[in-house]
């Protein structure tokens, strides 16, 4: 029945404090933090870049912040290579996607990728990456997974994210494997959304469990339903969270999908029963936002994200007090949530590693993983263009789908990439066709079919017609080029690998799309 426990922990309240994140304490010395203290009675527990506008910035502010709070400072980020990064200032070298080191099938880069990019967020100051994605790929491509993923086959995608997560903890940054039990098989976007399906795909446990046994600290569960396995969201379901526990062997933190994205709590009928539902079922940490924050909030977005925080860590004590979820199962959360801040936080005297270094070793490896990931799904024979024509290149704009998603705002790498070659005139979708055209390349990132229905105007009259893909492989269905190039990643390494092969005579390698069932036609 409701009521009070008859014990309870005096640190009851710092329990439930420590496994609410955005935490309350200030991450940036910023006079608007200072004023949500005492307008709102917290920090708002986040970095915003459009306060903190580079990687220097972003160190000095978490220096500072490594010299309070109760704990090791432990600051979480999205920054997985290719599509999300939430480090995507311009100075900062980007990864191609996981879907471009599935294409190379090569582990050892795969690892070499999870280093280098600890080696950026440590010397940041970050040491806790929510990545890598352990999803199955499908096709047609799900919006939320995509280049995310590192393919469909079970153990090739096993193999890519143990090793993954051995270079990112290697770096000394804490991983975490996302979304359990694997959003594969789902046909809507959990952003916009709340999924469900009736079974999980075979193997679609495969990668879960390789991350387990290679250490990873962290699993997130995702907000979608599976009806063989529950009629609750994973994220909510004792059953399914009992799984990664007891069959997969994990002792980690379990972490929650972002709990302030309607479609994952409104199910529940807010975000607050959200909460208690999730750490009920066995969450240790709710994430109720980003801890670095991609976009503007004004003071009055941030108070309200304070406020709801607030509201959150009440709604938990009340569950509490009134039997909902036990004192016990708090403060099992907090252990494991202590013990992460422990594992990979940064104490007042730790010492940040150059980023100089850093990011100069991440951009020898982008060009490396790119060099051996970018596919030719058609046309090698083709390959290199012919040295006397001149080449136009169309950029399709985006169509501006997808939620998780900061690569669409990368600059436009591909026209500079190919002028080193040889000289590129760019054209806009719908130019008339020059006379004397002699090789065209039509590229994008999240077309659609917009960049096949482009390429279908310039082919024929002995042009050499080219598709690049630099998102999912996808926009090359029912393409009618002569050579179609699935790159995975809009970023500069990604390109310049492109137009070596398109115009630097480099021959085109193994790299394949790692996906089953694509098809061109």
């Amino acid at each position: 029945m409701p009521g009070n426990p008859t014990q309870v922990s005096p640190d009851l309240k710092a329990c439930i404090d420590l496994i609410v994140r955005p935490g309350r304490y200030p991450l940036a010395p910023d006079i608007a933090e200072a004023r949500l203290e005492r307008v709102a009675g917290a920090a708002s527990g986040r970095i915003g870049k459009d306060t903190i506008t580079s990687p220097d910035a972003l160190r000095q502010a978490l220096r500072t912040a490594q010299q309070s709070g109760p704990y090791p400072l432990l600051v979480s980020v999205n920054q997985e290579g290719g599509r999300l990064n939430a480090l995507d200032w311009p100075q900062v070298a980007q990864l191609p996607a996981n879907l471009a080191l599935g294409a190379g099938r090569s582990p050892e880069d795969a690892e070499l990728a999870g280093s280098v990019v600890a080696g950026q967020l440590r010397a940041t100051g970050l040491t806790w990456n929510l990545a890598p994605v352990c999803d199955l790929a499908t096709w047609p491509s799900v919006p939320a997974v995509g280049t995310r993923s590192f393919g469909s086959d079970p153990e090739a995608v096993a193999a890519m994210a143990a090793a993954y997560v051995r270079g990112l903890q290697g770096g000394k940054v804490a991983a975490t494997a996302k979304h359990f039990p694997g959003l594969g098989g789902i046909t809507v976007d959990p952003h916009h959304d709340a999924p469900d399906t009736e079974r999980l795909p075979h193997g679609a446990l495969l990668p879960f469990r390789a991350a387990v046994e290679a250490g990873v600290a962290c699993v997130m569960a995702g907000s979608h339903t599976v009806r063989a396995l529950d009629d609750r969201p994973a994220l909510a379901s004792p059953r399914v969270l009992g799984l990664l526990r007891d069959e997969l062997g994990f002792t980690g933190v379990i972490v929650s999908e972002n709990l302030s994205i309607p479609a994952v709590h409104q199910p529940f009928g807010g975000l607050s029963e959200a909460a208690v539902a999730a750490v009920a079922a066995g969450v240790d940490l709710v994430m109720l936002d980003s801890e670095i924050s991609r976009g503007h909030q004004d003071f009055a977005q941030r108070a309200a994200g304070v406020r709801r925080r607030a509201l959150v860590t009440q709604a938990l004590w009340d569950a509490v007090r009134e039997h909902r979820v036990s004192q016990d199962r708090i403060e099992e959360a907090a252990a494991r949530v202590r013990a992460l801040h422990h594992a990979y936080g940064l104490g007042a005297d730790a010492v940040l590693p150059s980023w100089k270094e850093a990011n100069a070793a991440a951009e020898h490896a982008a060009r490396r993983i790119a060099r051996r990931s970018v596919a030719v799904v058609r046309g090698r024979q083709a390959l290199p263009l012919p040295s006397t024509e001149p080449v136009l290149a169309i950029r399709v704009p985006d169509t501006g789908e997808r939620r998780a998603d900061s690569a669409r705002r990368a600059p436009d790498h591909l026209p500079g990439s190919l002028t080193r070659h040889r000289a590129v005139t760019s054209l806009s979708p719908g130019s008339a066709i020059p006379p004397g055209t002699g090789t065209v390349v039509v590229y994008g990132y999240d077309t659609g079919s917009a960049a096949v229905v482009e390429t279908a105007r310039w082919v024929g009259g002995g042009r050499v017609v080219v598709q690049v893909a630099l998102g999912d492989p996808d926009d090359l269905v029912g393409s009618p080029a002569d050579v179609l190039v699935a790159a995975f990643s809009p970023h500069r390494s990604s390109a310049e690998s492109v137009a070596d092969l398109l115009l630097g005579g480099r021959a085109p390698g193994p790299a394949e799309v790692p996906v089953g069932g694509a098809t061109w036609r």
